[in-house]
């Protein structure tokens, strides 16, 4: 072998080196453009500016992350330039076009890369439209052929935002300025300059080329003097870098020598050494203003001279008319009490209500007139708020039974049974506003609630006395006239007004003279609101204690009663309010189940036998809520039960059954146990009133064909009185009337229509029904006949003649009670049954 030539070798080692070093190097180039790309890529994200190259020659458009973040396009992806051009919204296209030729042009000439700036929107892949600011460099060749375009491209999305809401508000500032004539002004102590706008120039008359002067300057001698000695007061009292505003009335001295009066707001800052630094303000001219206030002072000092004239007139006449017209009406009363022809009896009625009509209207004048002149006196002393509500409700029960409207109230229990204050006056506006709210109320509901405020100060006792009726309410248009005098709340409702327009403003006044507040919240079509707030003090209870009774105290519920039957709503909602309690009734299962999902109530009384859903269905249904109302306490009501009835029951969900008729000692007793919802966990109740099985008795062979059970039926009609009042007796016997007729119609139909169900099932609850009936009555024989009747698969196949006899007997049954209650006075019954 021949041997390497040792030259060689530190050839090779030389080269060898060379590559090694270049490739450090390179390394650390690398390195470094590594850095400097990152660092790139970090500026671009933290100025939110995005970089797009588009290479003309080979129709290629690349960009960088921060680009391809701003219009969600893919990191290190591509397009074509028309893709690229594509993402401008259609009406920037022709601008921006436009902007790449002229740049292009001025590189053909120039032969270097030329710069364009231009702000349009484009369309994100993501659907967002960005404004965006493109600074751009374009190249082209000698022929004007583009070469390429770099762009740097900020999104100015939110600025663009924000220079057009400026300018809007600019505008609008510019122009409330100018319509509201107002003069801006600003006066720097310390340099002396001063700013005035062209519409304070024009208030003083000053030329707008003339240029402004100081504030002093045009308010004349005096005004100048009063200036500084205010400038004086605020200097000694200020702190470094106080600011003072005022709104102050001044004369102006204009140009030309006239004085107008001015409106200025001043803003006064103070430097750091507590000087004044910089006055600013707006100023209007007032003086047509200044002038009609002047005479309207005038006006009102005459128009309250006559209207005292006016007050001290209708006080005196009204006084006067009452004297003769209580004349009228105590021999109107006098000649009713003589043989009268019914002709004659009719027109004296007429002539009473027209009489009344008239004293109604004197007390309304005598009432306004006395407010007026300051000889209205209240008269304090303790009542108990109960009664009074009470008798509010029952001054138009009656009326509001006849529209079907719900008349009702409510009392919160941490109210004190006896307070302190003008009740005849409180009673005064409770039924000026329940009067109203029945008189427009065509069908829902009348609710007279009491509630307890905060107190305020040093009052003991705030109270909150609220009327919220359905009727049609009062459009917005009438509102600000519910108050006025005389007023009836403009011609669309005249029609359905009467009276004098003076109760609601004689409720004000009496109101604030009792140191409260009366208001009202309305909307056309769904209802009113009207509230009352006054301040009271509890009172020691007074007059004679009530006869003790073996009943429990039970806390004010709001109860729900679930009954069809006309005659048994009656007697619950009666005895309920006897008890104290607040009732709703609803006439179904379905109606119970929807009341439970709207309203919050502390118990249900609920009956077994209903149409569209009966009780047992609705218990169940209720139990499944998902909300607190599946826990509520459910008293079950039926006309019978039988001890192997007990288990069913309890499974569906009740915690006690009751029998009918209600007993009212019973039915407190039941309230009283269930009063706690917490009961809801143990187990049902069985109590005497649910473990009575009442023995149902087949009718015999030989039905009679009358009622047999006058004595107990009219010794029953005699207790309801004493019980219930005449009232209260009369709608239960009016009730009872109208069941029977209906149920009379069902039994009698070849094929019942009254609802959907089967006729063999309709048949069976009006049976049921009218059971229910006669057992509330006092007649368990006549009960037990329906209820025997009922419980037959079908009453008109099985026993026809059985079935004719008794709706013989319902008739009879309903003859008696029409007798009675053509005889229903009192004091007839009473005497029979002494």
């Amino acid at each position: 072998m021949m041997g390497i030539d040792p030259e060689h070798i530190l050839i090779y080692l030389g080269l060898l080196g060379i590559l090694i070093f270049q490739a450090t190097r390179y390394r650390a180039s690398s390195r470094r453009l590594t850095a400097l790309t990152r660092q790139l890529s970090d500026a671009e994200r933290i100025a939110r500016i995005g970089t797009v190259r588009w290479d003309f020659v080979r129709d290629v458009v690349t960009w960088s992350d921060e680009y391809a973040r701003m219009l969600a396009l893919e990191p290190g992806g591509v397009m074509t330039g028309a893709e690229f051009q594509g993402m401008l919204l259609p009406e920037y296209e022709e601008a921006v076009v436009e902007s790449e030729r002229v740049a292009l042009e001025a590189s053909r000439k120039s032969g270097r890369p030329e710069r364009r700036e231009v702000t349009y929107q484009v369309r994100a892949r993501d659907g967002r439209v960005l404004e965006v600011e493109a600074l751009s460099e374009l190249l082209a060749d000698d022929k004007g052929t583009p070469i390429h375009l770099l762009s740097t491209v900020r999104d100015v999305t939110e600025e663009a935002r924000q220079r057009r809401e400026l300018r809007e508000s600019e505008d609008k500032l510019a122009a409330a300025v100018r319509v509201a004539e107002l003069g801006i002004f600003r006066e720097d102590f310390k340099s002396g300059d001063i700013y005035w706008s062209d519409e304070f120039h024009r208030h003083v008359g000053r030329p707008v080329e003339a240029g402004p002067v100081t504030f002093s300057r045009v308010m004349g001698e005096n005004g100048q003097e009063r200036l500084q000695q205010r400038l004086d007061e605020l200097t000694r009292e200020a702190t470094p870098y106080h600011v003072h505003r005022n709104t102050v009335d001044a004369v102006l001295t204009r140009i030309d020598g006239a004085e107008i009066n001015v409106r200025v707001a001043v803003e006064l800052t103070f430097d750091g050494e507590g000087k004044p630094h910089v006055m600013s303000g707006v100023l209007r001219d007032v003086t047509d203003e200044i002038e009609r206030e002047n005479k309207l002072k005038d006006a009102v000092a005459e128009a309250e001279r006559a209207n005292e004239a006016k007050t001290e007139f209708l006080a005196v006449m009204s006084h006067e008319l009452r004297t003769p017209m209580n004349g009228v009406l105590g021999m109107l009363g006098v000649l009713e009490d003589t043989p009268l022809s019914p002709e004659q009896r009719e027109q004296l009625s007429i002539a009473r209500s027209s009489a009344n009509a008239l004293l109604v209207i004197l007390n309304d004048i005598l009432d306004a007139s006395k407010i007026e002149a300051g000889r209205l006196e209240l008269e304090e002393g303790p009542f108990e708020l109960y009664g009074l509500v009470r008798s509010v409700i029952h001054l138009y029960a009656q009326k509001a039974r006849d529209k079907g409207v719900l008349l009702d109230s409510r009392i919160a229990e941490d109210i004190p049974p006896w307070i302190t204050a003008d009740s005849g006056r409180i009673r005064q506006v409770l039924a000026n506003l329940v009067s109203n709210s029945v008189k427009f109320t065509e069908k829902g509901s009348v609710i007279l609630e009491v509630k307890r405020l905060e107190p305020r100060g040093d009052e003991p006792l705030r109270l909150r006395f609220c009327v919220t009726d359905t009727g049609p309410g009062i459009p917005a248009e009438h509102q600000s006239r519910v108050f006025a005098k005389f007023d009836q709340l403009g011609a669309s409702y005249s029609n359905r007004l009467v009276g004098t327009g003076l109760g609601l403003s004689i409720s004000r006044s009496l109101v604030e003279m009792m140191h409260g507040e009366i208001d009202f919240e309305s909307t056309e079509g769904e209802g009113t609101v009207f509230w009352i707030d006054v301040p009271v003090r509890p009172a020691e209870a007074h007059g004679e204690a009530s006869p003790a009774r073996p009943l429990p105290e039970l806390p004010r519920m709001r109860i729900l009663v679930a009954e069809d039957n006309s005659t048994n709503q009656i007697v619950a909602r009666a005895m309920l309010d006897r008890l104290g309690q607040n009732t709703d009734i609803v006439r179904n299962g379905a109606e119970a189940v929807e009341a439970l999902e709207q309203f919050d109530y502390d118990l249900v009384l609920m009956d077994v036998s209903m149409p569209v859903m009966d009780g047992t269905a609705a218990t169940r249904r209720i139990r499944e809520l998902p909300s607190k109302a599946a826990q509520i306490p459910i008293i079950g009501l039926t006309a019978h039960i039988r001890p192997d009835q007990q288990a069913h029951f309890r499974e569906a969900g009740f915690d006690e059954v009751l029998t009918k008729p209600l007993i009212r000692e019973q039915l407190a007793m039941a309230l009283d146990r269930w009063k706690d919802p917490a009961a809801r966990r143990g187990e049902p109740v069985e109590t005497a009133a649910t473990a009575v099985a009442l023995q149902d008795t087949a009718a015999p062979a030989s039905a009679p064909e009358q009622f047999e059970e006058t004595d107990d039926l009219r010794a029953r009609v005699a207790g309801l009185f004493s019980e219930f009042g005449p009232e209260v007796a009369g709608d239960m016997l009016r009730a009872a009337l109208s069941d029977l007729d209906r149920h009379l119609v069902t039994l009698e139909a070849e094929t019942p229509t009254v609802t959907d169900e089967p006729p063999r099932d309709q048949r069976r609850r009006a049976l049921h029904s009218v059971s229910g009936i006669s057992a509330t009555l006092g007649c368990p024989g006549f009960a037990a006949r329906c209820r025997a009747l009922e419980s037959l698969d079908d009453a008109r196949a099985e026993a026809p003649s059985d079935f004719r006899a008794l709706t013989d007997v319902i008739r009879s049954f309903h003859a008696e009670l029409s007798r009675l209650l053509s005889d229903m006075a009192p004091e007839k019954l009473s005497g029979e049954h002494a």
